[in-house]
């Protein structure tokens, strides 16, 4: 996972009400290992994990496909958690895109203001 910190997304896996898989991609920071990304409280992802929280994750690759990685995970949802100002990874890796998102730094903490941590229970790739 270390070899993808750096990556500006991961495409967040999760399961729908009627049990089809979809993907999103997310923001995301390595936190002690565990991966930690910023939701809309009412975001359909938030509604997925609340009825199962298997997730599984997988990371961009260049075109010829020479570093896949993907992990399998369970995400833990807390709306009042620290939000993304309390992580000052976060704000190195995204606070200079809030703008263009018509965000500053409390809108984006308000706007979403779920944090969802992600404990990777296994990973595979080459």
């Amino acid at each position: 996972m270390a070899d993808h910190a750096g990556d500006m997304v991961v495409w967040l896996g999760t399961v729908t009400a009627a049990g089809r898989p979809t993907v999103r991609p997310v923001w995301f920071v390595v936190d002690d290992g565990r991966l930690v990304t910023f939701s809309a409280p009412r975001a359909a992802k938030v509604r997925h994990l609340a009825r199962n929280r298997h997730v599984v994750l997988s990371f961009p690759t260049d075109a010829h496909a020479r570093n896949v990685r993907v992990i399998d995970g369970t995400a833990e949802v807390d709306a009042d958690g620290p939000r993304a100002s309390a992580m000052p990874g976060f704000l190195d890796k995204y606070e200079h895109l809030y703008a263009g998102l018509g965000y500053d730094r409390a809108g984006f903490d308000a706007a979403l203001s779920t944090r969802i941590t992600i404990t990777p229970t296994r990973t595979w790739g080459w």
